[in-house]
């Protein structure tokens, strides 16, 4: 058995025998997408994720072809590890990707992105001609 092995059998009696083998994932990569929101108006689309405590200049996002994608990945260097006797690791690498298909009429020359407070917002603006004319009706 190797001592990798012999580490997870470990840890899983332990986990089992307190009773946080649900709460717990022992594997070293973590990979879960973010929550979403895609917003509609008039001139744009809005998508905003939930992205607490990543660093948003990690984060890619690309559009091509009316897919708007979303990636970022981040592992731990030896400057980020604290000080003292490391007795269980459970992260050193957190990447995830999300890839989000937007209508035919966005104008892919037109993204901008910001974050505030944990969450990322990506503005498409809509092509011009998409956009519905609004036609006021005269009164006479």
């Amino acid at each position: 058995m190797s001592s990798n092995s012999l580490i997870h059998y470990i840890d899983s009696m332990f986990d089992d025998a307190i009773g946080l083998r649900p709460m717990l994932n022992t594997s070293r990569a973590i990979s879960t997408a973010p929550a979403l929101n895609i917003n509609e108006f008039d001139d744009h689309y809005e998508i905003s994720l939930t992205i607490p405590g990543l660093n948003p200049s990690e984060i890619k996002i690309e559009l091509v072809d009316q897919v708007l994608n979303i990636s970022y990945t981040h592992e731990e260097t030896q400057e980020e590890k604290k000080k003292g006797k490391l007795i269980r690791q459970e992260y050193e690498h957190y990447s995830f990707s999300r890839a989000v298909r937007l209508p035919k009429n966005v104008d892919e020359k037109s993204v901008t992105a910001k974050s505030a407070k944990g969450i990322l917002i990506i503005s498409v603006a809509k092509l011009a001609e998409t956009q519905p004319k609004k036609i006021e009706i005269e009164v006479e």
